[in-house]
């Protein structure tokens, strides 16, 4: 009860806040993301899929992240109301065509974002995530094609996250901050995760760039804390405005992203295609 109330409340703040601002402001339109999602987070809203080298997965990602209310509060200050929802799905390929889903997990929740041009090549900005994630097993869990008994488990996270950027010429966007986990289940997970990284686009032609990005987090359970680096780089096809195809390379080394290994360690790289819009 306790933490319902707690959740509640933040909700709550979040909307009143969000109304006296839309009641403050005149200017606002519909618009892409004033935070670009990172690159390389694994945690970020996706539509796309990868398939893992090493251990012959398939990841599957499903979801999006929106601006629903874009504020201009000056003329260099911008400001965004939103939400995420997506899904993390980690399937088995078994030939055939045949792709049995391990594990899925699903994210939720609302975010606020503030953007500043400081120079005319440079701007900061700041995201704020509050969020629910939770992990579940689903046709089962196979290792070297052998099916293992994977005990299911109640994991689930409520945590704010929090990130500051700054981005120079439009190419290059370093960034850093934290999530915290006000309420985790199973409670061996450590609280406070550390996370910094860098991103960017290099142009190639009017329609063909080049997006890469590099993002770490230091993640902890039982309190010994390890290293999870996360990088990405690829292709990106423009077939309209902010719209197009990421065709991408991938690897990933550290605590798993996916609730129901959490405290197990994952090493894969791979490629996969993503749809932006």
């Amino acid at each position: 009860m306790h933490l319902q109330r707690l959740t509640l409340r933040c909700l709550f703040a979040f909307l009143l806040c969000y109304l006296v601002v839309i009641t403050k402001s005149h200017a606002y339109s519909l618009g892409d993301n004033y935070f670009k999602p990172l690159t390389a987070n694994p945690l970020e809203a996706r539509v796309g899929t990868m398939y893992q080298f090493d251990d012959n997965k398939l990841r599957l990602d499903i979801g999006n992240s929106i601006d629903l209310q874009t504020l201009k509060l000056t003329d260099s200050l911008l400001l965004s109301l939103g939400t995420d929802f997506f899904t993390l799905t980690r399937l088995r390929s078994e030939g055939k065509l045949k792709f049995p889903v391990e594990t899925a997990d699903f994210y939720f929740g609302i975010n606020g974002a503030v953007k500043h041009q400081f120079t005319p090549t440079t701007e900061w900005s700041v995201r704020l995530r509050i969020a629910h994630i939770s992990s579940h097993l689903v046709d089962g869990y196979a290792s070297d094609s052998v099916f293992v008994r994977q005990k299911p488990f109640v994991y689930s996270r409520e945590f704010v996250e929090l990130i500051g950027a700054v981005e120079f010429s439009q190419q290059v966007r370093v960034y850093g901050g934290f999530t915290y986990l006000w309420a985790t289940q199973p409670r061996r997970a450590n609280r406070f995760i550390p996370e910094f990284g860098f991103d960017g686009s290099y142009s190639l032609s009017k329609s063909l760039s080049f997006e890469f990005g590099y993002d770490f987090k230091l993640i902890g359970v039982d309190n010994s804390y390890q290293g999870t680096h996360a990088a990405q780089a690829g292709l990106f096809l423009k077939t309209s405005k902010n719209k197009g195809y990421l065709l991408t390379f991938f690897a990933y080394r550290g605590r798993s992203v996916h609730g129901m290994f959490y405290d197990q360690n994952d090493a894969y790289s791979g490629i996969g295609f993503q749809v932006i819009f």
